[in-house]
């Protein structure tokens, strides 16, 4: 009988780690300004490449035209009732440029942007005055609301961080465009912002906001290389990103190199499945715009063969106190399995680092491959919440600024989370059978289903949900039976072909509005989005209730109709063995 999990590969291959590999890559990306678009970013692609083709990976250096914004400039002018420039401000990726006089009117302070609070304002033609990260969601709602301007009090006291504020991902088509903001952002210092708080306290205040943005399509350079499966045509894709803010060490030249390292270890003992390393750009600049247009010219193939998606970023913190992690249900047992044993650092509890999100992966960090069902994970050293240098995300407080140097690197740290990568790159890519348990999959998916039920209060019948969801429990019950009791390569490769459809079936119907063609916004994200109309059916009167009831419906129709995929796949399977 077959270990369906290899725990003995890995444990080998993660002492191969080189520490002078990774500086030497580390310092190839030194002095660099990888923006999007820029000879900076073209000539580490080019390094990225040639250093794959040097350790025997084959390696493609791909072009294509992305929609990126690179922010230029910005200025606050106060005009009454006195008169005070502010030039150290920054604007945003995707905010709207304005003539150059800039665009003026009266400041309204909002402590948060929520759908209630815009609401409850009267922002037409305002410059909205807040404090924050510049993100999506508040940019939509103020550019919806007629604002005219917003300026954001930076939540770090000694920096500005760059920020990108368009919800579309990656390249718009035809049907998203009109998605892309028009609203000028300007960013200042925190003590610019106490000036202007200050002055919105005592009476009215007008000002003036300049913006200078970018926004264009662009050739940008993709490098993608690969070591074939020596038992499977499927593969693993590792991910990180080639652009930056600035020179950007930590964010993210530390995790090509790292990814590099990886590339090295599977060329010199290749893989049973194969992997895949990607080095997106336009990370920062276009909204994942890289790895969204390599998932979309792959999809059909990424469906068929894909099996899991590494994001790898921020590594080598200098300071970090714990492992943050996130992945999708079907991997949580064997991705924390491998962080508790084979690393040093302590994981970081959901209070310790409740800033980075959930346990789920999220609507950033290139999730660009839910559509094609591709399990998803993402691990490594960060701050502690309550950390000192913790900044915004967790990334360290020069996260996104001109400070991220290569100062800001423990190398020993970096060293040792390149050995976390490659054990759980080699349990996914070596195990006889992938380590995926998608009995937890369906199981989530059950829990999820009977929150938004109970919230509906009886509005909509989910009984076709759960019907499913038995057949789906019992098909997986035996199958797992199967599973741990493989016994040739043969029933592992069958195996592995139902894993497969699963991720297929289950993954779009978890985590997807759109079609599984298409990429969701970078909005906040919520699993089963599609059915949360239901939770708020009896809150709801007149007409708009009963279209929420419509959405709500046709909601339960897809999620069963993904169950439904997922358990013939299984009972298929099992009637082959019977």
């Amino acid at each position: 009988m077959l270990d369906p999990v290899d725990r003995e590969t890995e444990a080998r291959l993660r002492e191969r780690v080189d520490p002078e590999k990774l500086e030497r890559h580390v310092d190839a990306f030194e002095g660099t300004e990888r923006v999007s678009g820029t000879d900076d970013e073209w000539e580490a692609a080019e390094y990225v490449v040639e250093t794959l083709r040097e350790y025997g990976c084959t390696a493609e250096l791909h072009e294509f035209e992305g929609y990126i914004s690179v922010p230029e400039d910005a200025r606050l002018d106060v005009t009454a009732p006195t008169r005070e420039t502010f030039d150290e401000a920054i604007t945003a990726s995707f905010g709207a440029s304005t003539p150059p006089d800039g665009v003026s009117g009266e400041v309204v302070r909002l402590d948060d942007v929520t759908e209630e609070s815009v609401a409850g304002a009267d922002l037409d033609g305002k410059v909205v005055f807040t404090t924050g990260l510049p993100t999506p969601e508040p940019i939509t709602l103020l550019d919806a609301a007629g604002a005219a301007a917003v300026i954001y009090q930076s939540v770090n006291p000694e920096q500005l961080h760059e920020m990108i504020v368009t919800p579309v991902w990656g390249t718009p088509g035809l049907d998203d465009g009109d998605e892309l903001p028009s609203l000028p952002v300007a960013q200042i210092g925190q003590d610019a912002g106490d000036w202007l708080l200050t002055r919105c306290e005592a009476g009215p205040v007008e000002a003036t906001v300049t913006t200078e943005v970018t926004t264009e399509l662009t050739t940008l350079p993709c490098p993608v290389g690969r070591v074939e499966g020596t038992e499977s045509d499927r593969y693993l894709v590792v991910g990180n990103h080639v652009d930056s803010w600035y020179e950007g060490i930590t964010d993210n030249a530390t995790a090509m190199a790292a990814t590099l390292e990886l590339a090295r270890i599977a060329a010199d003992d290749p893989p049973a499945r194969g992997l895949v390393f990607g080095f997106w750009p336009a990370h920062s600049t276009g909204r994942y715009a890289g790895s969204a247009w390599w998932a979309d010219r792959e999809w059909l193939d990424l469906r068929e063969n894909g099996v899991a998606y590494y994001h790898l970023d921020l590594n080598g913190l200098d300071g970090a106190d714990g492992l943050w992690h996130q992945e999708m249900a079907e991997l949580g047992d064997e991705h924390l399995d491998v962080l508790e044993t084979a690393g040093e650092l302590p994981l970081l509890d959901g209070g310790e680092a409740g800033f980075l999100g959930d346990d789920r992966p999220a609507r950033n960090s290139d999730q660009s491959f839910w559509g094609a069902g591709l399990s998803s994970l993402l691990s490594g050293a960060r701050f502690s919440a309550d950390h000192e240098d913790a900044g915004p995300v967790g990334g360290g407080w020069w996260w996104h600024t001109p400070e991220d140097g290569r100062d800001k690197i423990d190398v020993d740290l970096m060293v040792e989370e390149a050995r976390l990568y490659t054990a759980i790159v080699s349990r996914l890519s070596n195990s006889p059978v992938l380590p995926h348990d998608h009995r937890e999959t369906a199981a989530e998916i059950r829990a999820l289903t009977e929150q938004i039920d109970a919230d509906a209060e009886g509005e909509i019948d989910f009984s076709p949900v759960y019907d499913r969801l038995d057949r789906l429990d019992a098909a997986l019950d035996a199958f797992v039976e199967v599973v741990n009791a493989v016994d040739d390569d043969g029933v592992a490769a069958d195996v592995e072909d139902v894993q497969v459809r699963l991720g297929n079936c289950l993954i779009p119907a978890l985590y997807m509005e759109s079609p599984a063609h298409e990429h969701d916004p970078a909005l906040p994200h919520e699993p089963l989005p599609y059915l949360r109309v239901a939770e708020s059916l009896p809150d709801r009167t007149g007409a708009r209730a009963g279209f929420a009831r419509t959405k709500a419906v046709r909601g339960v129709s897809k999620l069963a109709h993904g169950v439904e995929e997922a358990a013939d796949a299984v009972e298929a399977f099992l009637d082959d063995r019977a």
